[in-house]
């Protein structure tokens, strides 16, 4: 995890002490167990609002995936939804195979056929946005 610490920090995210979320609650509810550095960064990080390069990201807090994604069904388009663009695009993680996974971003999440990939995991997410590289160039 020394990329994903170091990518962390050097986009700003506020480190906290370490909680221990219980992820099995949402995890029955979206069908898929949740990517492990993912997991790593809502257990050691605050809730993240802000730029990354030229990209404004919302990442939600690991206590709001739940309330969020209740309101539709994450099993059938095997995505959850985990932040925002900070205007209309929803950014989550989909399933796309046996523990391999893709960061994508949509206006309509639940809608497989909308979903544009930024990335193969979320350390590759914020590895592209470290350089430089657009989510609609």
């Amino acid at each position: 995890m020394d990329e994903l610490e170091y990518l962390l920090a050097k986009s700003g995210f506020v480190k906290r002490l370490l909680i221990k979320n219980d992820f099995q609650s949402i995890e029955d509810v979206i069908g898929f167990q949740l990517p492990d550095d993912y997991k790593y960064y809502l257990n050691n990080y605050e809730p993240f609002e802000g730029s990354i390069g030229e990209q404004f990201m919302v990442l939600y807090s690991a206590n709001d995936l739940l309330e969020l994604n209740g309101i539709f069904d994450a099993s059938l388009s095997k995505t959850i939804a985990i932040g925002s663009n900070g205007a209309s695009e929803t950014i989550g993680i989909r399933l796309s195979g046996p523990n391999t996974y893709k960061i994508v971003v949509a206006q309509y999440i639940q809608d497989v056929d909308d979903h544009i990939e930024i990335g193969t995991s979320f350390i590759d997410v914020l590895r592209r946005l470290d350089e430089g590289l657009e989510w609609f160039a």
